[in-house]
């Protein structure tokens, strides 16, 4: 042997080792099941029928052992692209940033992945716009966050009908029963009221984005029926889900006369509008005005007032919609498990943006 010769005729122990990727007769070992039964589940076989502790055992062994099914066999076998369309608004929100991981990470463990397309303008295309990426065999299904409670997104319309595209509806109730994947939105509301209610608060308000989407609209139906029902004063304010929007709503909740004592803002950047607003009128938080995001991030931490937030299920709402998009993908449409409700977990995070009314603050009478 001379010193020029190749490694490879190296003795093997001399060569680095190689983990060998796991197989699907791995997982059946380790579960105790037959391979079959682990094929079915991994690749969604909408036939299976396993016990759902098995089923689940099947996919966390899948996770820890880091299988990946062959994505290219699987789709030419089940005609498949292999792949999600996820349409959102506004993709600078941080919050979107949350329910996309979540997304994200499940359409990974489900042998999928995830086009992200965004429509930041101010009027989102209704639902059927997006047919074409199924149709055309860009997508398997549609993951939807742009539905508006508007006639050109309603139920029937031309505009508005999908089936039969597998789809869901992403923290929106679409203009379609049964496809919708969204988050308990009154309970948020009753959060903050609970909360600032409980510190003496007689007179609030709610600044969220345009009253057309569902997410607003659920959360102000809710703040009217809460507010009433405690004889509390409510003031609710529309405005764009930005900065700028989040400034002019707070401007005009200030020409109103004396503000409420506490208020909810619908959104991060809105919040950041708000804050800013008050600042510039000279208004200190909260010894003016208590303020709450329905929003939570931990940048909130780290502003001049750390603001209160109610904690959402970002992360498990994203899994979910997933989860009930491949349910439709692998039965056709309608699908099951029909609409879904996240709920927890949902929290309210304590922050030094609220305290008690202003002392001898008169109370508003209500718009």
């Amino acid at each position: 042997m001379t010193q020029d010769q190749p490694d490879q005729d190296q003795p093997d122990q001399a060569r680095p080792s190689r983990r060998r990727a796991s197989r699907l007769i791995d997982i059946a070992e380790a579960v105790g099941v037959h391979t079959s039964t682990v094929s079915r589940v991994l690749n969604g076989d909408p036939a299976q029928s396993v016990r759902p502790e098995v089923y689940e055992k099947i996919w966390r062994t899948a996770r820890q052992q880091g299988y990946r099914p062959n994505a290219l066999a699987r789709a030419l076998k089940r005609r498949r692209t292999g792949a999600l369309a996820f349409v959102i608004p506004l993709l600078r929100n941080p919050i979107w940033v949350r329910l996309q991981r979540g997304a994200l990470q499940r359409a990974g463990e489900r042998g999928y992945v995830v086009m992200i397309m965004e429509e930041p303008g101010d009027d989102p295309q209704p639902p059927a716009s997006y047919r074409y990426l199924v149709e055309e065999s860009r997508a398997d299904g549609l993951l939807l966050a742009t539905s508006l409670r508007i006639p050109a997104h309603a139920d029937g319309g031309p505009l508005g009908r999908l089936t039969p595209v597998p789809h869901v509806y992403v923290n929106r109730r679409g203009p379609e029963h049964g496809n919708d994947v969204v988050m308990d939105e009154p309970h948020a509301v009753r959060l903050f009221v609970d909360h600032v209610a409980g510190l003496g608060h007689r007179s609030v308000a709610l600044v969220d984005g345009p009253s057309a989407v569902d997410t607003v609209y659920r959360r102000e139906m809710a703040a009217r029926r809460i507010c009433a029902g405690r004889g509390i004063q409510l003031t609710v304010l529309h405005a764009d889900g930005t900065e700028e929007g989040g400034w002019a709503a707070t401007q005009r909740l200030l020409r109103r006369g004396a503000p409420p004592t506490a208020c909810a803002v619908g959104s991060l950047n809105q919040l950041f509008g708000m804050m800013a607003a008050l600042r510039a009128a000279g208004l200190a938080v909260p010894a003016d005005m208590s303020v709450v995001s329905l929003d939570e991030d931990e940048c909130l931490t780290f502003l001049d007032v750390p603001v209160t937030s109610v904690a959402m299920p970002l992360a498990e709402l994203g899994s979910a919609a997933v989860d009930a998009l491949i349910t439709r993908i692998d039965q056709g449409e309608p699908g099951e498990p029909g609409d879904v409700m996240i709920r927890e977990p949902m929290s309210l995070v304590p922050r030094r943006s609220v305290a008690g009314p202003p002392a001898g603050r008169p109370h508003r009478r209500g718009p």
